[in-house]
């Protein structure tokens, strides 16, 4: 008996890590028992927000930036009617000519903040003046791709389709969109004039911006998908003509060559601005942009060493990925002149590494991190990336949550808060799991079924994940096959499917 007790209490000190979440849900199995815990706990804290620990987090961004993120961790599954609560919102946010809504902008402008035009940043530098964001609007089509298409709620898409049409229109007639890269005018990207338009709200980019515009590449390709549905065909050959003639202009707009990685904007006067924005290059090779040169290139860069940091318990430190729970945002110091210090602290702007914006990091990177490595069938890089976050949020005695109110302002690493965007507010940060489900078992949903292009670590026999679709759960699960060994056999036992692929290769499941 005495054996025993110590053999299981050194499993546990071995195998469990200081991480006190439980599973409230359990979407995410694999033949790793350990993986499947830290991805299920993960998710319970970060995704649907079940687990509080000591925290009052809502699990949802609830405003027009945050509509993507929102749509890709609860468009999927059914819990606690989260879906709908995230399609109810996309009707409350407000769009210029929309229910008698106005403002300074044109029809089409989906407001900056749910009941703002403008960003709430009328403060410190800006004195009374807010500034106005551009990010949300290709984000606000996205969002309602992931929901119909994974409903396939006809009643929703024809209600809000409307709107994605005013708002991609906005974007097209009034950010110059037709000529492939959107133009912000109202920031002019120069750094003596602009403003932040974007989330990074103290990065002054602007005219044309790369996250703006890699958004928007998404946004059409997804409005025409919708647009296809409804059979208006003219619409639909009219934005993936956009969505085609932007692919190659991203190229030639914002990839330098010297450097081997895609710039953050473009200013009016036609100068590249960029401080290493690692968040634009992963999501640009993500959402299908560049190609596996480029991709190459920039894998490269983040494995050379960096700008060190100059503050906090990685002083020093020139590796990307220190922080190690996702990569920094930038390889260098984001430049003072392209820097608006609005919400500095009193005692001035934090040196390199000091926060999320500048050689910090958000927890949500490591999801676009782990998608543009696998779109290049680079698995068990993607892997390890993904599994180091989950491990890194294991061995912390609060699952690298803060709790500011409380004065818990660091985790156990000696990282603060304002250097690791993780919980509040933060709460996209629970995309990061969602790669595990669209990447590794490769399961998304686009308009005529399901397509599953799994991918499986060499260290894993099985993974497999529970998902709602259309009104009907089924559980996905790719296994290893022995014989041939360059295949996966795909089960979904609702539907009573046993299927072979061979490694590479995707199955459609085109109907319930």
């Amino acid at each position: 008996m005495l054996s025993i007790i110590l053999l299981t209490i050194f499993f546990h000190e071995n195998f469990a890590g200081k991480c006190p979440s439980h599973e409230y849900s359990t979407p995410f199995n694999s033949s790793s028992s350990i993986l499947t815990k830290q991805l299920n706990s993960f998710w319970s804290i970060y995704g649907n927000c079940e687990e509080k620990l000591d925290t009052t987090d809502n699990c949802f961004g609830d405003n027009p930036a945050w509509a993507e993120w929102d749509s890709l961790k609860f468009s999927w599954n059914d819990r606690n009617s989260y879906r709908d609560h995230g399609k109810t919102t996309l009707f409350r946010f407000p769009i210029i000519g929309i229910n008698g809504t106005e403002g300074e902008m044109s029809d089409g402008f989906l407001w900056s903040w749910i009941d703002s035009e403008r960003w709430p940043d009328a403060r410190g530098s800006h004195g009374h003046v807010a500034s106005y964001h551009f990010d949300q609007l290709p984000r606000f089509t996205a969002a309602i791709y992931q929901y119909y298409v994974w409903t396939g709620d006809r009643i929703f898409l024809q209600s809000i389709l409307p709107r994605a049409e005013l708002v991609v229109n906005f974007l097209i007639s009034n950010m110059n969109g037709s000529a492939g890269i959107p133009i912000n005018t109202i920031n002019d990207g120069i750094s003596e004039n602009s403003r932040p338009s974007t989330y990074m709200d103290q990065v002054k980019s602007g005219w044309k911006d790369a996250w703006i515009a890699l958004t928007f590449y998404t946004a059409l390709n997804n409005i025409a998908a919708l647009e296809s549905v409804v059979g208006n065909e003219t619409n639909r050959e009219f934005y993936q003509s956009l969505a085609d003639k932007l692919n190659s202009a991203f190229d030639d707009i914002f990839w330098n060559e010297t450097t081997g990685r895609y710039a953050g904007w473009v200013d009016r006067n036609g100068n590249q601005h960029d401080s290493g924005y690692v968040y634009i290059n992963l999501e640009a090779i993500a959402r299908g942009l560049g190609n596996r040169s480029k991709a190459d290139r920039i894998f490269d860069w983040l494995s050379r060493p960096a700008d060190p940091i100059l503050i906090g318990p990685h002083n020093g430190s020139t590796d990307v990925y220190h922080n190690i729970v996702a990569p920094r945002t930038t390889t260098e110091n984001v430049r003072q002149s392209d820097w608006d210090g609005w919400s500095d602290p009193d005692e001035g702007r934090r040196p390199y590494g000091g926060l999320v914006e500048s050689g910090g990091t958000m927890m949500w990177l490591t999801y676009y991190d782990v998608m543009a490595r696998l779109r290049f069938n680079y698995t068990d890089e993607a892997f390890n990336i993904l599994n180091n976050m989950l491990e890194r949020v294991d061995n912390d005695s609060n699952c690298l949550t803060f709790n500011y109110e409380k004065g818990r302002i660091r985790d156990d690493f000696g990282e603060d808060f304002v250097q690791i965007g993780s919980n509040f507010p933060f709460p996209e940060s629970g995309i990061a799991a969602i790669s595990f489900l669209h990447g590794f078992v490769g399961v998304t949903a686009q308009i005529d079924g399901l397509k599953i292009c799994p991918q499986l670590p060499s260290s894993l026999d099985f993974i497999q994940a529970q998902v709602n679709y259309i009104g009907v759960t089924l559980t996905i699960r790719v296994s290893k096959q022995m014989q041939p060994s360059s295949s996966y056999c795909i089960t979904i036992p609702e539907r009573q499917l046993s299927i072979d692929i061979f490694l590479g290769t995707c199955y459609f499941l085109t109907s319930l």
